[in-house]
């Protein structure tokens, strides 16, 4: 039974060891951007349900921050229409071990592809339980244009 154990033991630390290998810097980049982008087009709770980490904050502007449950129970409340126009802009991903920061700006427009609204971003995500996870988020609105 002692053997069995130890084995079983040996098998999950060898697929943590074999996932921890094949991440690379490009992967991991390629992962956060993936996530970023899925983040801004979500249409339902359970797309941040599975980026957001438990213990996720969201500072938005007007100095709220909002907890996890906060940031879905409004996103619910306010589920963007499907034709809604966003884009990411000057997206940077700085990689310092298991921790991403990504910065970068959402552009959104109107039908016809004019900007309506820039908004700056700083995002802080964690891989952690073998899988990226957003902890912290920060937005501000532009009120001029940054080039």
């Amino acid at each position: 039974m002692r053997m069995f154990v130890l084995c079983g033991a040996l098998a999950v630390l060898a697929g943590v060891c074999t996932a921890a290998a094949q991440r690379t810097p490009a992967s991991d980049k390629q992962a956060l951007l993936t996530l970023e982008d899925q983040w801004l087009h979500a249409r339902d709770a359970a797309t941040l349900d599975r980026i957001l980490a438990a213990d996720f904050v969201h500072i938005v502007p007007g100095g709220y921050i909002l907890t996890r449950t906060e940031h879905i129970d409004w996103f619910v409340k306010h589920i963007p229409p499907a034709n809604r126009n966003v884009r990411l802009d000057r997206v940077e991903v700085r990689l310092y071990a298991d921790t991403g920061i990504v910065n970068g700006l959402v552009i959104a427009a109107d039908d016809q592809g004019r900007e309506t609204r820039r908004t700056a971003f700083t995002d802080v995500f964690i891989f952690r339980d073998g899988r990226w996870q957003a902890v912290n988020a920060q937005e501000d609105e532009v009120t001029h244009a940054a080039h």
